[in-house]
This record gives C-alpha cells, sequence and structure tokens, in this order.
C-alpha cells in the first residue's frame, strides 16, 4: 500500500471539523511534537470548487502546504462523485498541495445524508472508485490516504474495506477505531487495528 514510507509513530493532527483550523494548525505546531496536519474536510458536490475555498481551509497552500512552523498539512476532501472527487484533488494539487486525504469517517447525519463520509462505508465499490480515480489523476509523488472507520454499525468488513483502499491505490490509511453509530462514544476498538 504505501508506495511513500512514513513514520509509523508519527503524530498527526487530527481534522476534527470546527476546530482544527488553520489558526489552531499554526499554535499547536509552534509548541512542537506534531509531525503532519491534515485539514478540516473540504466537502466537494458536483463540481470543481474556486480557488478561494481551498486558500481557506488551508491559506498553507501559499507556502509550501506547511505551518508557519514547517510541519506539513495534507488536503482532507470529503464527497461521493469519482471524477469530481479527482478533479478537485487536481485542483489542490495545482494550488500547492503535496498530499490529498479521502475522508471515509465523517459520522455527521448531514454529511451522510449526502452520500459522504462514512456513509459509503456500507458501499466498497463506491470507496474503490473514489480512490482509484483520485489516484490515477494525481501524479505518483503526491500522497493519496483515506481515513476509514471499522464500519457502519458493526466491524465486520473493516478488512475488506481497509483492502479495497489499498487496492484502489491509496498510500496510506488512517483507521478511527469506532463504528460510524458509535459516532465518538466508547469502547474505542483497538484490538481491531
Amino acid at each position: 500500500m504505501n508506495n511513500h514510507p512514513s513514520n509509523p509513530n508519527m503524530i498527526i493532527l487530527a481534522p476534527m471539523e470546527g476546530v482544527m483550523d488553520a489558526p489552531l494548525r499554526r499554535t499547536i505546531t509552534e509548541v512542537g511534537g506534531i509531525d503532519r496536519c491534515v485539514t478540516e474536510f473540504i466537502r466537494v458536490v458536483d463540481s470543481v470548487l474556486p480557488d478561494k475555498v481551498f486558500y481557506r481551509d488551508c491559506p498553507e497552500l501559499k507556502t509550501g502546504c506547511r505551518t508557519h512552523s514547517g510541519v506539513p498539512v495534507r488536503i482532507q476532501l470529503l464527497g461521493s462523485e469519482p471524477s469530481v472527487m479527482a478533479d478537485n484533488a487536481l485542483k489542490a494539487v495545482d494550488l500547492g498541495a503535496t498530499s490529498i486525504d479521502i475522508n471515509f469517517g465523517c459520522p455527521s447525519k448531514t454529511v451522510n445524508g449526502s452520500r459522504g463520509g462514512a456513509y459509503l462505508l456500507q458501499y466498497p465499490d463506491d470507496i474503490y472508485h473514489i480512490v482509484s480515480r483520485v489516484r490515477r489523476l494525481l501524479p505518483g509523488d503526491i500522497v493519496v490516504s483515506a481515513k476509514m472507520r471499522l464500519g457502519w454499525d458493526n466491524t465486520e468488513h473493516a478488512v475488506t474495506i481497509a483492502e479495497t483502499i489499498a487496492d484502489a491505490g491509496a498510500d496510506e490509511l488512517v483507521v478511527h477505531a469506532r463504528t460510524k453509530s458509535q459516532e465518538y462514544r466508547p469502547p474505542v476498538h483497538w484490538e481491531r487495528l
């Protein structure tokens, strides 16, 4: 899966919606101890987004996709249409992104109601098409990662979903060790990792 080796002991600042914006990324990375940041998701619906959306959510695009203190920032996209996701990933790269993350983990009712985030865990074929389309369109030196949960309402298909993401060409996988139905409630299923 990993054509771009990374340190398995990295500390990655999670892309928490409504929390992990650029000012907080800057503040936390100035303290130190963070190896990478991921933006809050940029919602992709049915068209290529304007530059201003990418710059608003990731002003670090203007500084080599790094925070003020030099920590790399990965752009996260969320959507369900493979070609539009790929076109937006390419747009982000054209604006300076050095890596792209695809969100299959958001449990929000609004996001899931729009067939995004964790909703797609029910449809591994759709996940495959999204990841493979993004991977094929981007240059080989651009890391493509995916974030997933262990499943929709159980962990039965977690390995199948992870293998689907790998088979589609993702370089890295991040797993939130809960199901969608758990949202953020315990328990966390570390043993499934």
